[in-house]
C-alpha cells in the first residue's frame, strides 16, 4: 500500500526531537547544544544641528541596571539583564540574559560636559551637545556693490 508523504510527520518528530532534547537552560537555544544567547542591547545614532543621540532598547532594565560613563572623549554604557525565571524552570526560546559593556569614541565636535540620560518605556536616550563653534551658522557675504552710503558719495566725488 502507498502513503502520500507531506512532509509534516518529518517536522513533527524532530520537532519533538529538539524540544525532547532542550533541558534547562536560561537562554539556550531549542536543543541546548549551542551557548547561551548574551544581551546586546539594538541601538541607533542620530545626529542634528545642535546634538549627538544614542537610542538603546533596554527593555525591563531599570537604571539601577545601567550605568554610563564619559572618560577621554569615550562614552560607555554597561548593563545587566538578570534571568528572572526560576531556575528549575526549562527555557526552550530564550531572550539573551546578562552582562553587556558598548564604548563609542566622541567627535571632537561633542560637548562632554553637556550629556544627558533618559530611560523610558524600554529605551535609553542619551543625548550629547554640540560645542557652539560645530553648530552651523550663516556667514553673510559682501561686495563691492554693497558700499555703505558714504563710501557711494565719496567714490561719486573722486569720479567727478
Amino acid at each position: 500500500m502507498l502513503a502520500t508523504w507531506t512532509g509534516f510527520s518529518e517536522m513533527n518528530r524532530l520537532l519533538d526531537q529538539l524540544v525532547g532534547d532542550a533541558t534547562d537552560v536560561m537562554g539556550k537555544p531549542l536543543g541546548g547544544t549551542l551557548a547561551a544567547r548574551t544581551f546586546t542591547p539594538p541601538f541607533d545614532v542620530r545626529s542634528n544641528d545642535q546634538e549627538l543621540v544614542f537610542c538603546f532598547d533596554v527593555p525591563g532594565l531599570k537604571q539601577s541596571d545601567l550605568q554610563i560613563s564619559v572618560e577621554d572623549r569615550r562614552l560607555t554604557v554597561r548593563g545587566e539583564r538578570k534571568y528572572s525565571g526560576n531556575t528549575d524552570e526549562r527555557t526552550w526560546v530564550g531572550r539573551g540574559y546578562g552582562t553587556f559593556n558598548a564604548s563609542y569614541e566622541l567627535p571632537d565636535y561633542v560637548d562632554t560636559d553637556q550629556i544627558s540620560a533618559h530611560l523610558a518605556d524600554g529605551v535609553l536616550t542619551i543625548r550629547a551637545s554640540k560645542h557652539e563653534r560645530a553648530k552651523p551658522r550663516r556667514i553673510s557675504i559682501t561686495s563691492s556693490n554693497s558700499n555703505s552710503e558714504s563710501e557711494r558719495k565719496q567714490l561719486a566725488e573722486e569720479n567727478r
